[in-house]
């Protein structure tokens, strides 16, 4: 552009030539701004884009663990039946498991095990109904994590 200004010649085709080349270099000048907005524009793009993956990959670490703790649970709890010293209940129950057993000094109650373990009657209606929810993990990477973690916590699993 500026050899072209620079021109010696002074005719009508070299003053055209000089205007159509000061034309051409402010709309190269335009449209290379332009390229350098939509370039930082796809570069905040990406950055946004990467840390919503990182939060997709982040709610499937703790909700795939979630989800596997309380399918191992809803799979494999045990209901059992077991006598317990009448001295262990309130006074209450006492009264009505004697009643029932025939046994003053023995109490039924019913719990659930997990591995020998004793598990809430709350932590297995939780997890059945997280399981309900959500019966199968979505894909690796899937956006749908995000959605299994918020039925983990509205379901109070974990």
């Amino acid at each position: 552009m500026t050899q072209a200004g620079g021109l010696a010649s002074s005719s009508k085709a070299a003053d055209a030539v000089r205007a159509r080349v000061q034309d051409a270099g402010a709309d190269l000048g335009k449209k290379a701004q332009l390229l350098d907005e939509a370039a930082a524009a796809l570069e905040s793009h990406a950055k946004a884009v990467d840390a919503v993956k990182a939060q997709i990959a982040e709610a499937e670490r703790v909700a795939r663990d979630l989800w596997n703790q309380a399918s191992n649970l809803v799979a494999n709890v045990v209901n059992t039946v077991k006598d317990v010293a009448s001295h262990a209940v309130d006074g209450l129950m006492n009264v009505i498991g004697a009643a029932v057993s025939g046994k003053p000094d023995e109490v039924r109650v019913s719990v659930h095990e997990l591995g020998g373990q004793i598990v809430s009657d709350g932590q297995v209606a939780s997890a059945r109904a997280f399981i309900a929810q959500v019966p199968a993990p979505p894909a690796s990477g899937s956006k749908d994590w995000i959605d299994v973690r918020g039925a983990a916590v509205r379901n109070g699993v974990g």
